[in-house]
């Protein structure tokens, strides 16, 4: 098994079927995302601008529309610095095509990931004052940048900050912080992410100017919302189901690349097309290379440029794989040898580290860590001068809490409570892993029996038909609150098993039931090989696949056992 063990949700009660107007299965499945009446249920499969909130109600709003507009006015020119992962990326790009499309004169930058890392950088503020820029918005970042933005205003120009991390103890010196994670913001859907916020920003300004916002800004937002992992209930849902339609209508030269060589078909798009296809290929070029590759695709109006750009991005995607494969087996190495070191129990924190990972990939091998062994994973790599690292969490363990109660070792972190970064000196390194591991035998071994896997429901994997498919597709955009929903099919027979994949990672079944036969795919399972024989009870979600032109339904194993 790759879970410690499986959880099966309640049932829904005749009461609430009637009440759904839905089978047991279908009201289940909305039970547990909170819906109990029909309304509610119309409401999450078809969400409406009516989730829009006021972008007023963010803090310090009315100053930002107010510095936008002025310098709008006054032909100033604006500098918009992005982090450099989707959600940085997609958020400069709505700034950036939403005010040029008002006549302003926009300088985007994002910095280099090792060379500058997050947040404000020296480089940017003279790249901008180089350019007679008087006024930076930043997007998905700045909370935290004290110090530059002080020196940024000496030197006469504005900032206005729009984030969604969560500040520190001081704020910058900004024209205007908008921010749904400040201590006294009273936002009704705290949850908007970096791109999210950046919208409420433009959908604020064209409002005061009397002017309908352009629906294609709303395709960056749903890229950068799932990337992001955003709660995708109320503001994020209708964002992310209004910006997958108009990627699909839309003719967004950058964006329709990136479907052509991830394999995608536009029409059919799906969140999952979103996480596992085109934000891979983003975020690439800031982990291995400069983000500014992936910010030149996103803005382009030109098709032949943009092919090209996704090309250079399709194949940099390719090496980031080989790097992150040839990384993880000598993690597992290095897990496998601290298990030893620790009695042969699994540590309550996961450390690894080599100086030749690329730093780009770190947050990769710490979330695959995770995943393997579910415990808080801390992966560095760098010289013995500066180190920088990525670590990622599990639910019960709040990172970047733990990062504050030991932060007089760091150069520079931030983060959230699942996933967080820093960079630090050589000579504190040590002290901070002592730290940080005293604190997860405690919070975390007490806690940690392993990941447990939900389910939905147990069915007959006859169920799985085109009409129930389109009640699940109906369900999209899914995401943290709304997996895709995962389905019990005890007693299955397995009638063929074969690696496939780079390094045969990936497991492809051919499952029998009651004389209906399934075609399967487990991914990350190949080493599972040798389990998958007999009888089993499965754990999968279900889906389309389409083949020269065929449609087929594919079963997605998440994890299987020997049935009885």
């Amino acid at each position: 098994m790759k879970y410690a063990d499986w959880n099966l949700l309640p049932t829904a009660t005749e009461e609430l079927c009637s009440k759904l107007a839905s089978g047991i299965i279908e009201s289940s499945i909305l039970m547990h995302r909170g819906i109990t009446t029909r309304e509610e249920a119309d409401h999450f499969i078809r969400p409406t601008v009516e989730d829009l909130n006021d972008p007023y109600l963010l803090n310090n709003m009315d100053k930002c529309v107010t510095r936008i507009s002025t310098a709008l006015t006054n032909k100033e020119r604006i500098g918009v610095f992005g982090d450099f992962d989707t959600d940085g990326l997609t958020g400069t790009a709505v700034l950036t095509k939403g005010l040029e499309n008002l006549g302003g004169f926009i300088f985007p930058y994002v910095p280099h990931r090792v060379k500058e890392g997050h947040g404000i950088s020296d480089q940017a503020i003279d790249f901008f004052e180089k350019r007679g820029v008087t006024l930076i918005i930043t997007v998905d970042c700045g909370t935290t940048s004290i110090t530059e933005i002080t020196q940024a205003s000496k030197m006469g120009i504005d900032t206005i900050v729009t984030d969604h991390h969560v500040p520190t103890e001081s704020l910058p010196p900004a024209v205007a912080i908008v921010n749904p994670s400040l201590p006294d913001s009273e936002y009704p859907f705290p949850q908007i992410t970096g791109v999210g916020t950046a919208i409420k920003v433009m959908e604020a300004l064209y409002f005061s100017l009397n002017m309908e916002i352009p629906n294609f800004l709303y395709a960056f937002c749903a890229l950068g919302t799932v990337s992001d992992v955003g709660l995708m209930k109320g503001e994020n849902r209708y964002l992310t189901q209004r910006g997958i339609q108009a990627i699909k209508s839309e003719n967004i030269p950058g964006i329709d690349a990136l479907i052509r060589v991830s394999g995608l078909t536009k029409n059919r798009l799906s969140s999952e097309d979103l996480s596992f296809g085109i934000i891979p290929r983003i975020n690439v070029a800031g982990r291995l290379q400069h983000a500014e590759l992936s910010l030149d695709l996103l803005l382009t109006e030109n098709e032949s440029q943009a092919a090209s750009l996704a090309e250079k991005l399709n194949e940099l995607n390719k090496t980031r794989q080989l790097l992150t494969e040839k990384a993880m087996r000598q993690a597992r190495q290095q897990v496998a040898k601290s298990v030893r070191e620790n009695g042969n129990t699994l540590p309550g924190m996961i450390f690894v580290g080599q100086k030749s990972w690329s730093p780009g990939i770190l947050g990769l091998i710490a979330s695959r860590l995770v995943e393997e062994f579910y415990r808080p994973t801390v992966a560095v790599s760098g010289s013995e001068e500066i180190y920088r690292a990525s670590a990622r969490s599990v639910p019960h363990f709040n990172m970047i809490e733990a990062f504050k109660k030991c932060d007089d070792v760091f150069e520079k972190y931030g983060g959230h409570s699942m996933a967080a970064g820093f960079t630090i000196k050589g000579d504190k390194l040590r002290e901070f892993r002592e730290s940080l591991s005293a604190l997860t035998e405690r919070d975390v071994t007490q806690k940690s029996q392993g990941s447990i896997l939900d389910i939905e429901q147990e069915i007959s994997p006859s169920w799985i038909n085109q009409e129930s498919l389109s009640f699940l597709t109906s369900l999209e955009p899914f995401g943290q609150g709304n997996p895709t929903p995962t389905f019990l099919s005890k007693g299955m027979s397995i009638m063929s098993a074969k690696t496939v994949g780079k390094d045969q990672a990936h497991l492809k079944l051919t499952l029998e039931k009651n004389d209906y036969v399934y075609d399967a795919i487990a991914f990350r399972q190949g080493q599972s090989l040798g389990e998958a024989r007999g009888t089993v009870d499965v754990a999968y979600t279900a889906g389309t696949n389409y083949w020269n032109g065929k449609e087929s339904i594919q079963l997605t194993i998440q994890d299987f056992k020997r049935s009885g």
